[in-house]
Formats: structure tokens, sequence, C-alpha cells
């Protein structure tokens, strides 16, 4: 197993950190206005508690992120059984052995940049298809975090590809500080409702008169792990739009998300003490907050949601971009 991990910085700015165990992104520490730093992301002491925590924390998830139902694929006539964690009726961020577990190849490195690769050879986690897949960690400017996350699909039938990052922020940079006291505003008109697994119950609703109204901005206040679809119109992997802002509980720092893929799934880290039980340090419940750009959760079963085709065809390219800006 590879200890390999790097430190991307700006003079003056952000400075992250990555691993090369699940591409994962573990630290971040941002400037504050009086001259401080603030660690803003949740990480673990040791390389041996990234490993063995299963709440994917900063991991790049793959080849799909969030829920496949009945832990298979169906397209037409054909069906591909998936893998799946014991117990589940569906198949989680990739299952067991998903792309969040794997060393990661890297391909180039620079003070402000980063690029590493994986290798996913046809059937893996079930997936029809090969897939090479490449993510680039940026500090464009001072203040700024960019994941471009690549794909490109070989073989003879299409597949479904739905990447992310699974990091998750503490902007009070105290993990004892629980995220509902914290401030987010997401700018969408409709979330998924989900069964009690984090299945799709019906098409994605409006939030309007509903506790998932977050549209002006408030304090989160309560448990979230749903998905909001953003609203329709162009966004592309150059040109990513404004998903959501975060504000710490103290008023000190906020963060806002961008990104071109078509949903967002708002996770409180409810049962992050039982995820990162036997790692150092084993953070909360609510001691972090995840945004994870993505797909609705069973996309690749509901063509008729408004979003973009999930499913790639052999050699194509997929590619997108998360963007995350902090303020002071």
């Amino acid at each position: 197993m590879s200890d390999a991990a790097w430190t991307l910085s700006r003079p003056g700015g952000v400075s992250i950190r990555v691993l090369g165990h699940g591409a994962s992104w573990v630290g971040c520490r941002v400037p504050l206005r009086d001259g401080s730093t603030r660690e803003v992301l949740l990480g673990f002491d040791d390389l041996d508690s990234q490993r063995r925590n299963r709440a994917y924390v900063g991991a790049t998830i793959g080849r799909w992120a969030n829920r496949i139902a009945s832990s298979q694929l169906r397209r037409g006539d054909r069906v591909w059984p998936l893998l799946s964690e014991p117990g589940l009726n569906h198949q989680l961020h990739g299952g067991p052995g998903g792309f969040h577990q794997r060393e990661w190849t890297l391909v180039s490195q620079a003070r402000d940049r980063l690029r590493l690769a994986l290798h996913s050879p046809d059937g893996d986690q079930g997936f029809p298809g090969a897939l090479d897949v490449e993510v680039r960690y940026t500090l464009p400017d001072a203040m700024t975090v960019d994941i471009e996350l690549i794909a490109v699909l070989q073989g003879d039938d299409p597949s479904p590809v739905g990447l992310t990052n699974h990091a998750y922020f503490q902007l009070d940079g105290d993990g004892c500080v629980d995220v509902r006291r914290q401030r987010l505003r997401v700018a969408a008109n409709r979330m998924l409702p989900v069964d009690a697994s984090g299945l799709p119950t019906g098409a994605p609703m409006a939030v309007e008169g509903t506790r998932f109204d977050y549209r002006e901005g408030r304090v989160i206040g309560e448990a979230l792990d749903h998905a909001f679809l953003l609203p329709e119109g162009h966004a592309s992997a150059d040109a990513p739009r404004h998903a959501a802002t975060l504000k710490s509980a103290d008023g000190l720092l906020a963060m806002d998300l961008s990104t071109s893929l078509p949903a967002v799934q708002v996770y409180t880290g409810e049962f992050l003490a039982a995820g990162t039980a036997g790692c150092s340090p084993r953070w909360p419940a609510y001691g972090g907050i995840a945004l994870e750009p993505q797909f609705l959760p069973d996309s690749p079963h509901h063509p008729e949601w408004a979003q973009p085709d999930c499913w790639l065809a052999p050699g194509q390219t997929w590619r997108h971009r998360l963007r995350y800006r902090f303020r002071t």
C-alpha cells in the first residue's frame, strides 16, 4: 500500500493536502482576516485511519457516487449485477473496493496543481467497460480549490459514470461544532424524495413550502442526507455554475461551491461517529458536512429526470468540475 501524500499551496492563500489513497482531499488550511489560518476539512492523524474509515472522508468516489437500487444496472434487456456491501438493497458509492479504497497513480505535480490517475477494468464493481479516470487538483487563485474529474470509457457497452469528491467541511475549524449551527444556501428549486435507505420514492419535487427550502440561506438546523437538483441551464467544466454557499457559525468564513454537475447531495454527517470508529480522531456525529456534486441517486434508471444523460458511450469523455471558493 502506498503512503503517498502531497501538499499544494498558494502564497498567502490556501494550502491543501491530498493522499494517493482514494485520491483523497483531507486537508485545507484557509487564511483568515486576522492573519491566522483555519483547518476546514476533516482528516486523520495517520494513513491507517484513512484506509480504515467507512465514512469516505475526503475520497474520490466512483464509478458511481450515491446509490443504485437493487445493486444492479438495467438498460433495455441487459442487466449487470453490481457489488454492494452486505445487507444493503443498493450499491453505495461504488460498493466495497470502490475508487475511494484504491491507490491512485501520480501523473504530475507542481506547487499549485496535482494530477492522479486510476484504471478501472471492464467489470470493475460490476460496471461494463474499462474506464480510465483522472483527478486534477488545482489552486487557480489564493482562495480557490478546483477539482476536475475526467473519465474515458473503452469497450462495447455504455456505462453510467458519476464521480465526485466526499470531503467533509468544518468551516468553524473544530469538529466539536455541530454543523447544523452553520448557515447553508442551496441554489435548487427541487430535491429528490427518498426512503430510509436513501433511494428515490418519486420524481424530484419542489422545495417551496418544505423543510428543504434553502434558496435564501439559513441555519441548517436539522439532519440532511438529500440530493438537490440544480436549475436546468448551461454549465460545463469550463463554466461551472453556483450551487451552494456554506457559512461558519462564527461568521468568519464562507465557502461558495460551483459545479458543472446537475445536483448536490447535502449530508450533515449523522453517522460520522460510526463511520470513523477505530480511527484517530474519531469524528463526532454532525462534526462535518459533505456537499457532493453529482447526478441524482439511481439516475441510471431514470432517464426521465431533468438532467443530462449519465450513461457514457464507449470512446466518449466524461469531464466535470467542482470549485470551492473561500471568503473571509
